[in-house]
């Protein structure tokens, strides 16, 4: 009986602890569950989310590249106008006794070499141990052809300058389209012209307009010879030989004293010619007034 009872408690305590164990172990899942079930609607939230900040994120994308792509594209329609500058330069170079003519045909050949020519000379004699040269070369290769002048020597002097003429351009070019869209206006008036004087008066502002146009085009072609070519100075002078006299004033001078000279000399030559024939007719006139009043004092003879 004793050991009925005891199996009877035995048994009820573990009716009892058994439900508490499952309720725990159950809490205890289903909070990992509902753990799992929260991280996993969160992650679905991010997922589901994911589609519009991607499309967000490649939203600004896409727009941050198009407007790169309309920048750079506006920057490709634009123009491409470079600088326009003339190039200009006059150097001085001390080259070895004995050399100058050697340097002389090198500063030649450099030019030719880089597709220049030489524009004038100012070389006195066989003898010369000085002289000038102007030589117009590439502008793209100004720097380089003055680089090697300077190396056919010592430099004794060296002036560049550049004037920038692209706006000159611009106008002259926004000048000519204009007035080719008026001449283009006023052959079509000429066309339609029913009268003489329509067609006259026409043709009076047609030529005003084609003569402008072609003063703009030489005025062009002037700045592109100008632009294309750069023009260099070069003045050469042995050690030892006397300067190069070559500016204007210098030259000026030389030439009014040569032309004061010249007249000079053709007084004395004029004079050397003259004087002789001047002499005689003194003569001439000194023996008629010698013999003059004895001619009228002589009566005739009375017998």
């Amino acid at each position: 009986m004793t050991l009925t009872k005891k199996m009877c408690a035995a048994t009820a305590m573990l009716a009892l602890v058994l439900p508490a164990c499952g309720g725990s172990d159950g809490t205890v899942l289903g909070g990992a569950d509902s753990e799992q079930g929260a991280s996993r609607t969160s992650d679905d939230m991010a997922v589901e989310g994911a589609p519009d900040g991607s499309a967000s994120g490649g939203a600004q994308e896409t727009f941050a590249s198009a407007q790169d792509e309309g920048q750079v594209g506006t920057a490709a329609q634009l123009p491409s106008i470079g600088p326009s500058v003339i190039k200009t330069g006059s150097v001085t170079v001390k080259v070895e006794e004995g050399s100058f003519k050697d340097s002389l045909q090198g500063v030649i050949a450099t030019a030719r070499a880089h597709g220049g020519f030489v524009l004038s000379t100012d070389v006195g004699g066989e003898d010369a141990r000085s002289g000038t040269l102007v030589i117009r070369v590439p502008s793209a290769r100004f720097e380089q052809v003055l680089s090697e002048v300077e190396d056919l020597g010592e430099l004794a002097g060296e002036s560049i300058s550049g004037q920038d003429v692209s706006q000159e351009f611009i106008d002259l070019e926004a000048r000519a389209r204009n007035l080719r869209a008026q001449e283009a206006v006023l052959l079509r008036l000429m066309d339609r012209a029913v009268s003489i004087a329509d067609t006259i008066r026409v043709q009076g502002e047609l030529q005003g307009v084609q003569l402008e146009i072609e003063r703009i085009r030489g005025q062009l072609r002037y700045l592109e010879d100008q632009t294309s070519l750069g023009t260099l100075t070069v003045s050469l002078q042995e050690k030892g030989a006397a300067p190069v006299r070559a500016g204007t004033i210098d030259r000026a001078l030389e030439q009014a004293l040569g032309a004061a000279l010249g007249v000079v000399a053709a007084v004395i030559v004029g004079a050397g010619a003259v004087l002789p024939v001047a002499v005689l007719i003194a003569v001439v006139l000194l023996i008629v007034r010698q013999l003059r009043p004895r001619l009228f004092t002589a009566g005739p003879d009375p017998s």
